[in-house]
């Protein structure tokens, strides 16, 4: 069947709408321009950004299959409250199996095109701590979007990994694991704080892909995972009590059901 041309260039521009409104309200949200708890609303979010509600309440909806906002019934969103060390926890339990899963996969699929791609992201990266690093005279706004390209250098480097590995799963993986880590970032005490550190730790992985060594790669990711979640658990908030107290119910709950 052919595709109709008008057709064709409406959905691109559609979809491409849509994407930029997903990047602003994600900004918002790493920013913390859109406060922890508070209400989103869909018709305000579409005026601020001089579009319809259409692209703001998709973007949202993908939003909340992230875990950056959250969706009820008759309420709407919410922007998704500061993620504590627990859940932190979790999530890099989670993401280490997937990281270096991933860069098994894709240092034995991806060939010398992973090598030149991951060789690349990783320039980018370095240009982007440098220009942070560089500045400091800069007006808030221009500092936040300094630091925004440094958080979204690293998050390319490991997006490249996740692309080689010629798995489509790892693709629905790596897009939760995205909103996840950029809610870790919003519930930072500070912002960009292991730049450098993040860099030299993928150097490490990219020399070990670079000279062929499947196992020193996953060695260097797994070392990188660990760090991550050091420099990550320093800059969280301490678990709320009541949080606390709820989970150890929770567990106490299950043990009893297993008895």
């Amino acid at each position: 069947m052919e595709s109709i041309p008008n057709l064709d260039v409406a959905l691109e521009k559609a979809q491409g709408l849509s994407e930029r409104v997903y990047r602003a309200i994600l900004q918002m949200l790493a920013r913390g321009t859109l406060r922890r708890g508070s209400t989103l609303r869909i018709d305000l979010l579409a005026k601020s950004l001089d579009v319809s509600p259409t692209p703001v309440r998709e973007a949202l909806a993908r939003l909340a299959g992230t875990g950056l906002v959250l969706h009820e019934s008759r309420k709407g969103y919410t922007v998704a409250p500061p993620m504590n060390a627990d859940q932190l926890a979790e999530l890099m339990e989670a993401r280490r199996l997937i990281e270096v899963g991933s860069i098994a996969l894709a240092s034995r699929e991806g060939g010398p095109a992973f090598r030149d791609a991951l060789a690349g992201a990783l320039a980018r990266q370095k240009a982007a701590v440098v220009a942070f690093h560089a500045g400091g005279t800069e007006a808030a706004a221009e500092r936040e979007k300094l630091a925004w390209n440094v958080m979204e250098a690293d998050l390319e480097f490991h997006q490249v990994i996740f692309d080689y590995t010629r798995n489509r799963f790892f693709g629905v993986m790596a897009d939760a694991l995205c909103g996840q880590l950029h809610r870790v970032r919003q519930s930072a005490e500070r912002g960009v704080s292991d730049d450098m550190e993040a860099l030299a730790e993928h150097q490490v992985i990219l020399d070990a892909v670079m000279s062929g060594d499947r196992e020193a790669a996953e060695r260097a990711m797994h070392f990188h995972m660990d760090n991550v979640t050091k420099r990550s658990s320093a800059d969280l908030p301490p678990n709320d009590p009541v949080e606390v107290v709820e989970r150890d119910a929770r567990q106490r709950s299950m043990n009893d059901k297993k008895s």
